[in-house]
């Protein structure tokens, strides 16, 4: 690492010019960002708009192709994530960077472990001493002999955060910190990080979520097609500003605007059809869900939320035949139907968007097209042979209606967006015209653009005649729902009505308790 002084006074950060380009790819183009110290800046753009390619020039994992960065008055090169480190960058990642089967601790001094003076051993009783240093300047107070393991996410991220503060961090970058964390977790974290603030700390942080930089930073950066797009007071503006900005158009009237507002939220079904699709009677999973049962109407949007681990995951991955009941009755069309695979689901006329798309949604290896038939082969085979020239039409007739983008139904399917990647998998259902499509967790990981593009879809496929479950630890997209479940370690605990939740969901809030 090279550094030049700079006899100026200057914010604790400062990106001048930043330019990054890839084989076919401009990644930024010209971006220009500055920080002030003690305070938390925010970070927004879609996925592909250059926020990770940023983060990763600003953690040392690549230089950029022209630009500078400024840190306090001095003008910085990293060759390596080594040399950010040792000029006070820190990030956390989305993915925590901790070893589950060592010590709090350990993981505080992970790499710089202190020894005596003799014998040249770890001194444990002063990592010990310090580790609670770290932790208690945070305000969390830890047994830091355990294993990291044994601690809640939160918890976990706590350790990170006390980790950076001792390696002297003069610029912490967030990416995503809350993506996996309820509700309360995530207050907690908030306090954390405002206490860091007011002592000085300076910190970068980059969400999908647009009420957390309103909650947390003085000042929004957007950037858009790897450029500056605009930067918000987050004082003189509102969420939907960002997320124009960051579409680079009006959200007025859109469904996603209208899950940002304090008002009255749009919602995506047409509300309960006259006639009963789905019946469930005390369906429940020994250790994960109490007795449940409930009545699903055809054209219902109806969504299942709690806190992360409530179990609306588990329950409607019974209805989608991925986990095994311990008992109880499912009709689906009037007419009994046991799910134990599925298969047996999607049989019924059930379709799933799991939660890990990754894992359980497709394969990543294979097409566009191959992913959209797979639910649907028989259509496409005669006398034991694929058609792949039909499914090729199809698949494309799919990918122009739900305007996915792609190069053609050809490409592999590990290559897109985390949005166009969930628009394939809802096009093999549409594709095999289910009648319910139950999604779990459908818009996580997924910027705001293609959360708006989701919504829109589940909104005209209910519109249209389908059904939909939507299980969601979000509270801004359960409320988009016409009656939602609310979940509590395990079981149902309440039942509301689209207009019995007021604008910031607090009535469902109020019943995770």
């Amino acid at each position: 690492m090279t550094v030049q002084a700079v006899n100026a006074t200057v914010p604790e950060l400062r990106i001048e010019g930043i330019t990054k380009s890839y084989p076919g790819v401009q990644a930024l183009n010209g971006v220009s960002i500055t920080v002030k110290k003690g305070t938390i800046h925010g970070l927004a753009g879609q996925n592909g708009a250059g926020k990770s390619t940023l983060i990763k020039i600003l953690a040392g994992a690549e230089e950029p192709d022209s630009g500078a960065i400024f840190l306090g008055g001095n003008r910085v090169r990293f060759r390596s994530p080594h040399d950010a480190q040792s000029a006070g960058i820190q990030t956390i990642y989305q993915e925590l960077s901790l070893v589950p089967q060592l010590s709090v601790a350990e993981n505080i001094f992970l790499g710089s472990l202190p020894l005596r003076a003799f014998p040249r051993i770890v001194d444990w009783a002063e990592m010990k001493r310090e580790a609670s240093s770290a932790l208690a300047r945070i305000g969390v107070d830890l047994d830091v002999r355990k294993p990291v393991a044994s601690f809640s996410v939160a918890e976990q991220q706590a350790v990170e955060l006390a980790k950076a503060l001792r390696k002297n961090a003069r610029i912490i970058l967030l990416d995503e910190p809350t993506s996996a964390l309820p509700p309360p977790d995530v207050r907690r974290l908030f306090k954390v990080l405002k206490t860091l603030a007011s002592q000085g700390e300076t910190m970068l942080y980059i969400s999908h979520r647009m009420d957390e930089f309103y909650e947390l930073c003085e000042t929004v950066s957007v950037l858009r097609d790897g450029q500056n797009a605009e930067e918000l007071s987050t004082k003189r503006s509102e969420p939907a500003d960002v997320v124009s900005a960051m579409l680079g158009k009006s959200l007025a009237g859109s469904i996603s605007a209208g899950s940002l507002s304090s008002g009255t939220h749009p919602r995506l079904g047409k509300g309960r059809g006259d006639k009963v699709l789905l019946s469930v009677r005390d369906l429940h999973e020994a250790g994960k869900i109490a007795p449940t049962s409930f009545d699903l109407h055809e054209g219902e949007v109806l969504g299942v939320t709690g806190l992360v681990g409530s179990g609306q995951s588990a329950l409607v991955g019974l209805l989608a035949g991925a986990r095994q009941k311990s008992g109880g009755s499912i009709e689906f069309a009037g007419k009994a139907v046991h799910l134990s695979s599925p298969r047996d689901a999607i049989r019924a006329g059930i379709g799933l968007l799991p939660q890990d798309r990754k894992a359980h949604g497709f394969v990543p290896e294979m097409s566009v097209a191959d992913n959209m038939s797979l639910a649907s082969l028989p259509m496409f085979s005669r006398l034991g042979l694929l058609n792949d020239r039909k499914i090729s039409r199809e698949a494309q007739n799919f990918a122009s209606r739900l305007e996915m983008r792609i190069f053609g139904v050809g490409q592999i399917m590990k290559t897109l967006s985390g949005g166009t990647q969930q628009k394939g998998i809802l096009a093999r259902w549409l594709m095999r015209s289910v009648r319910l499509l139950i999604c779990d967790e459908p818009t996580r990981g997924v910027d705001v653009g293609a959360k708006e593009e989701m919504y829109a879809l589940l909104s005209q496929f209910a519109r249209s005649g389908g059904t939909v479950i939507i299980a969601s630890s979000e509270i801004s997209e359960a409320v988009l729902c016409d009656r939602v479940l609310v979940m509590a370690r395990g079981q149902v605990v309440a039942e509301l009505d689209h207009d019995e939740i007021d604008g910031d969901g607090e009535e469902v809030l109020r019943r995770f308790a």
